[in-house]
């Protein structure tokens, strides 16, 4: 695992009581994801300014983004986040191994890397 990584937005917004520990009984949708320190990742569904509220209290993060859940399987995992913007390729494929160790199955082509730099993403896996 990689080190922690305070939010850009410092603001200690409350937990959103809606976050939770992802499990694969989770419905299908699109979500926001925040892995702690413990290396737990825990998510919320999308929205304006979700990721500063999945953990609260402006707490670090070990890797954030999104994630798009269909039928069960993970479709779509990113490092996208205004919040945390981590740069880190091989952060978004350890959180790919961690979704895979708790039951997910991951789409080929589903973790797609967005560097901070603007420059294309990629297709990690």
């Amino acid at each position: 695992m990689g080190q922690a990584k305070l939010p850009l937005d410092t603001y200690p917004y409350p937990r959103d009581p809606r976050s939770q520990p992802i499990a694969p009984d989770i419905a299908d949708g699109l979500y926001v994801y925040v892995q702690d320190a413990g290396g737990t990742i825990f998510v919320l569904p999308d929205g304006s300014h979700m990721h500063p509220r999945v953990l609260g209290n402006a707490a670090s993060a070990l890797y954030a983004g999104d994630l798009r859940i269909d039928k069960s399987r993970i479709v779509d995992v990113t490092n996208l986040s205004g919040t945390f913007q981590f740069d880190d390729p091989q952060g978004l494929l350890q959180v790919a191994t961690q979704l895979e160790s708790l039951g997910f199955a991951i789409e080929s082509g589903a973790v797609r890397f967005f560097p901070m730099d603007g420059s294309a993403p990629s297709i990690l896996k």
